[in-house]
């Protein structure tokens, strides 16, 4: 068994490349293979991710690697160590500069998380996590806040790209209805990171795929909260409702928001 510390170290070191790579080309922020109305398919996407995977194949030859835009790519050993990286995770936020984005590097192995990290470059904020330590944010440890009452909780939530209007904005509605105030602010990962962080209570998604909490969820876990995925689809491969609290609202949220996946 590889020390998580050593995973961890690799995990941070690739993250926070990507971010630099990504921060040090901003002026190629519209720099994008495709511009669609729910996603964008950015240039930068894939060149960040092909340095994360240089990182860790240099680190790691044996390991399994998926990433974001590599997604079809067969696994050797679906149980082994398996690199799961989003090399820009809140693209289209990035594609517009709004700062809200990060990249997300995690290592799993038996279908659990061991370590993770989530670097959000233009907020010069990284959230690094393993699964036998604590959370911490520049070195800071994380908890989870302890609000039980959901009238006084802030849960953020994502818009389902595959599913645009009126099917993503009814789990924002019906949050809203159970919860103090209701955010969209559209990179998982790093919303997610706020629940570790005690800065909001929750953060749920219809559609969220595997590399998009892969190492958020590791990062809340270990802050003391809890993660739990809802439904998962068998089409497309790694999609997942994905619910992500405190500890203390999950049942509340997860009751009020089940009916509707």
């Amino acid at each position: 068994m590889i020390p998580t510390v050593q995973l961890q170290a690799v995990a941070s070191f690739a993250a926070r490349k990507a971010g630099e790579f990504v921060l040090a080309n901003l002026s190629r922020r519209h720099d994008a293979n495709e511009v669609a109305r729910q996603d964008v398919k950015h240039k930068l996407d894939v060149e960040s991710q092909q340095l994360v995977a240089g990182i860790i194949g240099s680190a790691f030859p044996e390991h399994d690697f998926l990433g974001e835009e590599s997604a079809d790519a067969p696994m050797r050993d679906e149980r082994g160590y398996r690199w799961i990286v989003d090399p820009i995770d809140g693209t289209v936020n990035f594609f517009h500069g709004f700062p809200w984005w990060n990249c997300s590097v995690a290592v799993w192995k038996d279908g659990r998380p061991l370590a993770g990290a989530v670097f959000a470059p233009e907020l010069g904020q990284m959230f690094e996590a393993t699964c036998d330590g604590a959370a911490y944010c520049n070195g800071c440890e994380l908890r989870v806040s302890q609000i039980r009452n959901p009238e006084l909780a802030l849960v953020a939530t994502g818009a389902d790209k595959s599913r645009p209007g009126g099917y993503s904005s009814r789990y924002m509605n019906r949050i809203g209805e159970l919860c103090q105030r209701s955010r969209l602010c559209g990179a998982a990962a790093l919303d997610i990171c706020q629940v570790a962080a005690g800065r909001s209570e929750g953060f749920f998604e219809s559609g969220l795929y595997l590399w998009d909490y892969a190492a958020a969820a590791l990062i809340l876990e270990r802050a003391g909260g809890r993660w739990e995925v809802l439904k998962a689809y068998n089409e497309p491969k790694y999609k997942a409702a994905f619910l992500a609290t405190n500890g203390a609202l999950h049942e509340t949220l997860k009751t009020g928001l089940l009916p509707l996946v």
